[in-house]
């Protein structure tokens, strides 16, 4: 969690520079003025327990591929979605979708997932952690990529702390499955459709900290139905991860076992 933390500072300085660089006006009060911003969230109480989404869409955008509008979730489908598991966990979902069009600079598509989140969000009662000033924000930094990641970032925090602060553990861990998921889908895909599958394959091999954490996490609740849909195969696809070396690629067979366990649990959130 500590290297976590480090490397989103890490992060947030550059975006901080990046962005007073763009701006008009003094840049020594710009830098000031980001700083007390980056200081304050800083002292927040960081508990989100695994890399965001973004880490894994920055890691598709360098290994030189591109968006495909055909493997996100269309957010017309939202409104399809009324029990609150479906709502958590394609919050995840849409999560994932938005930071996947966030670092590919789709500014339209972009949009179109902030409005879903909004409303998903206002659905399960979590206003307080995405609010009016948050969706400004984000809507007044969709042409500069490394402040809205540090904003969009900043959002999946405050969700995960809004729901564990009131009760709501196993939505919230059903918002982090929706994402690692999406974010799985998305890479097992673009591997399907790529003529040169090596670095993406190393993508998909850098999400094994994530699922790993992620069934940590939902082991403690195993015996809920509703982790209960996705829980095995998390297990399945952890297991092929552990098998995986430090040096050593992934096999055809292992993505083969790897995309068709992430297509079953995807079915099962999206359809």
């Amino acid at each position: 969690m500590k290297k976590h933390l480090l490397n989103f500072l890490s992060l947030a300085i550059v975006a901080s520079f990046l962005f007073s660089c763009s701006s008009g006006g003094s840049q020594e009060d710009a830098n000031a003025e980001k700083k007390q911003e980056i200081e304050e969230f800083v002292e927040k109480e960081f508990t989100y327990p695994i890399p965001t989404s973004f880490e894994v869409t920055q890691m598709l955008n360098d290994a030189n591929t591109s968006f495909n509008g055909d493997v996100v979730n269309d957010p017309s489908k939202a409104d399809q979605y009324v029990t609150t598991w479906q709502k958590a966990a394609n919050l995840g979902v849409y999560g994932a979708d938005l930071s996947y069009a966030a670092t590919f600079d789709k500014t339209q598509e972009t949009i179109d997932y902030l409005e879903v989140l909004r409303k998903m969000i206002d659905d399960l009662n979590i206003t307080s952690a995405f609010n009016n000033q948050m969706a400004e924000r984000i809507e007044g930094n969709l042409e500069n990529i490394d402040s809205l990641i540090f904003i969009v970032t900043e959002s999946f925090y405050d969700t995960y702390n809004y729901l564990n602060q009131n009760g709501e553990e196993k939505t919230s861990i059903l918002v982090i499955a929706g994402s690692v998921i999406e974010g799985l889908h998305i890479t097992c895909e673009l591997i399907k459709m790529s003529e040169n599958k090596e670095e993406l394959m190393k993508v998909l091999a850098g999400q094994k900290t994530q699922v790993i954490k992620l069934v940590e996490l939902m082991e403690k609740f195993q015996d809920d139905e509703n982790v209960a849909r996705v829980l095995p195969d998390l297990r399945y696809i952890n297991l092929v991860f552990d098998q995986l070396g430090e040096d050593t690629g992934m096999t055809d067979g292992q993505f083969s076992d790897v995309a068709n366990s992430v297509k079953s649990m995807r079915d099962h959130i999206v359809s």
